[in-house]
């Protein structure tokens, strides 16, 4: 009898495993159309959308960590501040510690458009919360915050 209740545990876990796999594969695919759809509506490249975004909480930022952030080698780092910078939305200074360095950071039109940016994303969230209805919202919410500590439990797991 025991036997036969860990085979069926298996094949419960195996079906549910599947179904997370789908489910957030789904999900990636979804915010990956949203992200191309939110380039597309501020004609920019996602690049450099997401570059301006990695700025929320950072008076300025180097061309190192804009690289890190993006995962992205430096030197296409660099192509995307450059076009940013062109487009007067980002501006570089010299560090006062390191004349090597320069110190990326918004323009007032960079701090302008990321807040569109933001109100726009904010929209979109609220459109989905929209779809939900409001009893579950805080459930979807708890389940989705479970999610994320048991990605980042895993993913840290994975990186020891």
């Amino acid at each position: 009898m025991n036997d036969v209740n860990t085979r069926i545990d298996v094949r419960v876990l195996e079906y549910q495993a599947n179904k997370l796999q789908e489910l957030i594969s789904e999900v990636h695919n979804c915010c990956k159309d949203r992200f191309a759809h939110e380039a597309k509506a501020f004609k920019m490249p996602q690049a450099e959308l997401r570059c301006l975004m990695l700025f929320d909480g950072h008076k300025y930022l180097t061309g190192i960590e804009i690289a890190g952030m993006l995962e992205v080698a430096k030197s296409r780092a660099t192509v995307i501040i450059e076009n940013l910078e062109k487009k007067g939305l980002v501006q570089r200074s010299p560090d006062p510690n390191d004349a090597r360095v320069k110190l990326i950071s918004l323009t007032p039109i960079g701090q302008r458009k990321v807040r569109e940016i933001e109100e726009f994303m904010f929209g979109l969230h609220q459109q989905l919360l929209g779809q939900i209805e409001p009893t579950q919202r805080s459930a979807v919410i708890t389940a989705l915050e479970t999610l994320r500590s048991s990605m980042e439990a895993v993913k840290a797991q994975l990186t020891r």
